[in-house]
């Protein structure tokens, strides 16, 4: 068969680390295609008693035949795991052979029973360790995965020994062509099962990486922006029916305070308070990073708050009324369009706008815009910075163009 001669495997004693009894524990040593893995026996053997050449307990020591006939099984299911892995095109390494010479119950160690074991704590910790959008994010994983063991392998589990290169390459393409997701979405659900997995390692389930081998890359976009006008535009659209004239509120409420979707859904009146100069102030944390906000309330916000006071859609000590995310950002795709935008608009767009058209251009320094936004780390912020040199530019070209026009015209 082709591949086998780069197999081997031998028993040895460390003897570096005999004990005070002569002993010294038996490790089984896998070699393959040129990588080595090591696994302990948990066995001690006196070493006087052991032969090297033969890698086994010489004959005439007592307890010999039970030691040597472990060794025996032990190797015979070694190469049948090796052949199994052959034949199966896995890819063969040492820690798959040695995963599967030594799984107790290899049925036991599956991928859909880690991440339900892993979305278990992960519930149990919400609010503590985790929060509900998070844990969310790893149902939709979950989901997927199913999904994508169904479609590809017609099963509904996998074992975790024979996750490989292969496997994650299959799901990251799945993910792009069958899901809804882009290529940066698929990474997401990438990291999430990277997580998952090392928790699998962590646990005992599983010794092999599979991720050493796959790399997880986003790509940077640029983020979508309305301008000042756009922003308008959509402020100005009258006739609404409730239900988009009730997202267009929420959506430009977000525009004024930089709340995400999650953050403005779990506003209450609770996190309005005064501030230092005496105003209204939103003080809360971000659900995605916990780190707190500190947001004055402007006027527009203010009057979004009078307007849906004691309105029927709210919840105990809400603030604003909203929608799911995903009919939420369904309606602003019909509001885009009432309003002549093209851009796809979604809710998180409202932190974009809030960043730049209502903040940075404005001269709040971006220190200050940060610490609303609720950002860990300045050098998020930045990135808006980036984007309002790059308009400032393309804005004085335009103006360098006109006033070069302006001065032909002039001189005819």
């Amino acid at each position: 068969m082709k591949g086998q001669s780069v197999f081997n495997l031998w028993f040895y004693l460390r003897k570096k680390r005999i004990d005070e009894k002569g002993k010294s524990t038996l490790y089984l040593r896998v070699i393959c295609n040129g990588e080595q893995s090591t696994i302990s026996l948990q066995r001690k053997i006196d070493v006087k008693s052991w032969d090297s050449k033969r890698g086994l307990v010489r004959p005439k020591t007592s307890g010999a035949a039970e030691i040597n006939d472990l060794l025996e099984m032990v190797k015979n299911r070694a190469y049948d795991a090796y052949s199994a892995l052959l034949q199966e095109g896995k890819g063969v390494t040492p820690l798959k052979i040695i995963d599967r010479t030594f799984a107790k119950n290899q049925r036991e160690f599956t991928l859909v029973k880690l991440v339900e074991y892993h979305n278990r704590e992960m519930e149990l910790g919400i609010g503590f360790t985790s929060t509900f959008g998070n844990y969310k994010n790893y149902k939709t994983t979950i989901n997927h995965l199913r999904d994508f063991l169904k479609v590809q392998y017609k099963r509904s589990d996998y074992l975790l020994t024979d996750i490989d290169l292969d496997f994650l390459s299959k799901y990251s393409l799945f993910l792009q062509e069958s899901t809804d997701c882009n290529h940066n979405g698929a990474m997401k659900h990438m990291q999430r099962l990277k997580k998952i997995l090392t928790l699998g390692k962590k646990l005992g389930w599983m010794r092999y990486d599979p991720f050493q081998d796959f790399k997880i890359k986003f790509y940077k976009y640029d983020k979508i922006i309305l301008d000042k006008e756009e922003l308008e535009t959509i402020e100005g659209l009258t006739g609404l029916s409730p239900k988009l004239g009730l997202v267009r509120d929420a959506f430009v409420f977000s525009c004024y305070t930089g709340l995400a979707y999650v953050d403005l859904k779990n506003l209450t009146t609770d996190n309005i308070l005064h501030g230092i100069d005496g105003n209204l102030w939103i003080i809360t944390r971000r659900s995605k990073t916990d780190v707190k906000a500190r947001i004055p309330l402007l006027p527009k916000p203010l009057d979004i708050i009078e307007k849906y006071l004691n309105h029927p859609k709210l919840t105990h000590k809400g603030v604003v009324p909203i929608y799911s995310n995903q009919k939420t950002n369904d309606y602003l795709k019909e509001l885009a369009a009432l309003a002549g935008i093209q851009k796809p608009l979604s809710f998180h767009v409202g932190r974009h706008v809030f960043a730049t058209v209502i903040t940075l251009s404005n001269g709040v320094p971006i220190e200050t815009v940060s610490k609303a936004l609720g950002h860990s780390d300045i050098r998020i912020t930045q990135v808006y910075a980036r984007v309002l040199d790059e308009k400032i530019s393309y804005d004085f070209e335009n103006l360098r163009h006109r006033l070069i026009l302006n001065a032909a015209s002039s001189s005819d």
